[in-house]
């Protein structure tokens, strides 16, 4: 494992979505709605939309279970205790942390996504990513 992803279950899903074409989507769409998600989540709580903020936090630790990104659905997951109580200063508590380890997480994945990569392609996987 390395800090924030476990290595086998990214590779595990990673292996288990198809054929190279498809292969590491799941990440790439991770990546991508990182930003959004957090955005989100920040809106939600600013407005005290516990209700949306509950489907945001779900999404977090759903897709960061699939990636084995055990830090960020652990922090999620205490994000995530507030809101089902309603607890704004709670959930503010894990607010920073919680993007710090978004963005490394998705930083290592996109290294992950990298040393699959086989020598000599065109198209770089952080390029991809931004697509």
């Amino acid at each position: 494992m390395t800090r924030f992803v476990d290595r086998e279950a990214a590779l595990g899903l990673l292996s288990a979505v198809g054929d190279d074409e498809h292969r590491g989507r799941f990440v790439h769409d991770f990546i991508n709605l990182w930003e959004t998600r957090s955005q989100r989540l920040m809106k939600a709580l600013g407005i005290r939309d516990f209700e949306d903020a509950d489907v945001v936090c779900l999404s977090i630790r759903s897709s960061s279970t699939m990636l084995g990104a055990w830090p960020l659905e652990a922090i999620a997951g205490m994000v995530h205790t507030a809101v089902k109580q309603q607890d704004l200063a709670g959930c503010m508590t894990h607010l920073a942390r919680l993007h710090e380890v978004g963005r490394h997480t998705c930083a290592e994945l996109l290294e992950l996504l990298e040393s699959l990569k086989p020598a000599g392609s065109g198209q770089s996987s952080s390029e991809a990513a931004r697509r």
